[in-house]
């Protein structure tokens, strides 16, 4: 049973590269997720059975910190990860799980089978009146995580990596860790397809995302994008709608599957989207250039924005001060970065764990 988070579609979509080779090892992959994720691997993968199972997503703020948020609902998040937990292990019971790869579903362990645990961020951001908070967070985290038998992370150990210090700590919680490189739903083959429509479109924004920031980015680009002569494409991020339509220069979708997306990703000149860690590793795994706009108040999205523009590779700019002139002027002056991971690492991690269960 594979577990995204919630939060976004970040998660589902970076763990769809285990689920393909879970599939070529011969497993059978059951989907175990709830909203957005589990629309998207369903559309993903339509032949796989599938659980939902309630997760907990807070809704931001218009303006302050989504840290603050989340320690004001951390009651009712420890109550729903409670239930979760419980829900888990009937489902192990029921449906015969042999294993469970979690990713950031810190609940989601089994005293029953082998789990583990799949993340970015060892090192949680806290900014202001928060930062007090890191040792008791930190130890937190290490009390679930250490209830796994594995820790997958996904990026490289060594430089060039794009977590930074979101990843590589000078301890791990867990002595069974690997870096099994950045994941990415689209694959080296399927990436050389397109390239004869590079350059058709002049921009393409990929919004995602919990509510209302999602929405209020949309606007913003929305507004400019119609007042400029450029030709756009916004997908929503909305897996589980179809519409599609055109104002002006502008066409928008809700979705697109893989083979669209890529698409339209390589025959775009710029893609505007939010820092977050799947997409920074889809865009890098093909060499794409971008500009990275982080969500208002999330310190990961900010701090991974300044660190990959801090090294000339990506541009970014907070939203409040985003101008799409200035930001497609500014976004030329910087490199990109192409980073291929050969999945030998996961691979070995999913033989590994089969063997274990034969």
């Amino acid at each position: 049973m594979l577990c995204p988070m919630d939060w976004g579609l970040g998660h589902a979509t970076r763990i769809t590269p285990i689920i393909r080779l879970l599939q070529q090892a011969g497993a059978e992959p059951v989907l175990g997720a709830d909203n957005k994720p589990l629309q998207f691997l369903r559309r993903q993968f339509p032949n796989c059975e599938w659980i939902r199972i309630p997760g907990f997503e807070p809704e931001y703020q218009k303006k302050g910190s989504l840290p603050i948020r989340v320690a004001t609902d951390f009651p009712q998040m420890l109550k729903a990860a409670a239930k979760a937990h419980v829900l888990l292990e009937k489902i192990v019971d029921e449906q015969n799980i042999d294993a469970v790869i979690s990713d950031n579903r810190y609940e989601l362990w089994s005293e029953k089978v082998p789990t583990i645990f799949m993340t970015h961020q060892l090192n949680i951001l806290l900014q202001g009146i928060l930062s007090s908070g890191r040792p008791v967070i930190k130890k937190m985290i290490s009390s679930f995580i250490i209830r796994h038998n594995e820790l997958w992370i996904p990026d490289f150990e060594s430089e060039p990596n794009l977590s930074g210090k979101l990843s590589h700590v000078r301890k791990m919680p867990l002595k069974n860790s690997f870096f099994i490189g950045p994941l990415s739903r689209f694959e080296g083959e399927k990436a050389e397809t397109n390239k004869q429509n590079m350059n058709d479109l002049d921009v393409l924004c990929l919004l995602s995302g919990p509510e209302p920031q999602r929405t209020i980015f949309e606007d913003l680009l929305l507004t400019q994008l119609t007042n400029s002569e450029l030709k756009a494409v916004i997908l929503s991020g909305n897996p589980g709608e179809t519409e599609r339509k055109v104002q002006g220069n502008v066409k928008l979708s809700s979705h697109a599957g893989d083979e669209e997306m890529l698409s339209l990703i390589q025959s775009a000149k710029t893609v505007i989207c939010r820092s977050g860690y799947s997409s920074i590793m889809d865009l890098a795994s093909l060499g794409k250039k971008a500009i990275f706009i982080p969500t208002p108040g999330q310190p990961e999205q900010e701090y991974l924005a300044k660190k990959l523009k801090k090294q000339g590779l990506y541009y970014s700019c907070s939203q409040k001060e985003f101008s799409l002139k200035k930001t497609l002027e500014e976004s030329q002056k910087y490199s990109g970065l192409h980073l291929t991971n050969t999945y030998k690492i996961l691979r070995e991690r999913i033989d590994a764990l089969l063997k274990s269960l034969s």
